[in-house]
């Protein structure tokens, strides 16, 4: 009995000792205004340095486009940007895509080539293959810098597409 009585002083005094005021309590509706002043700071702070890395990402954009040979997707302003360049028709699906683009990704890592290769989703720019008369992926269009078409090579030989690059 009297392990029993001191268990159960025990239990009492532990649950006690955890119960917290309710003045006490935060009130997760209404924080204090010292607190919500330094999450609302951290949020202006957080905001600005997104818009610094926009910023800074664009400028990188831009530099891509002005530069000789790089492998990117595909971004507005590309085409009929005074540069000849090369469009990549890819599927995710597609065996020879995926070997197409590790290629393209391998040889530009450790080369460089005179054009821009830019890699386009086949299934979604539905209106860049209409624009180009692109009917199946793994299809290769270099380009003028007005935009104008100049050759275009669908599932090519590695020797055909370096061919491509410049």
């Amino acid at each position: 009995m009297r392990h029993s009585l001191f268990a159960l002083l025990v239990i009492t005094m532990t649950l006690t000792a955890c119960t917290v005021p309710t003045e006490l309590q935060p009130d997760d509706e209404n924080p204090p205004k010292d607190q919500m002043n330094a999450i609302e700071e951290r949020q202006k702070i957080q905001a600005k340095k997104d818009v610094e890395m926009e910023r800074e990402d664009e400028a990188e954009m831009d530099t891509e486009l002005a530069s000789e040979g790089s492998y990117t997707a595909f971004k507005d302003g590309v085409i009929g940007n005074g540069e000849t360049s090369v469009l990549f028709f890819h599927a995710t699906w597609c065996p020879a895509c995926k070997k197409n683009n590790g290629l393209l990704e391998s040889w530009y890592g450790a080369e460089q080539f005179m054009r821009s290769v830019y890699k386009i989703d086949f299934d979604t720019a539905t209106e860049l293959r209409k624009q180009f008369g692109v009917t199946g992926q793994d299809t290769f269009v270099l380009i003028d810098g007005s935009g104008n078409e100049i050759e275009r090579v669908s599932f090519p030989s590695q020797s055909a597409l370096r061919a491509l690059l410049g």
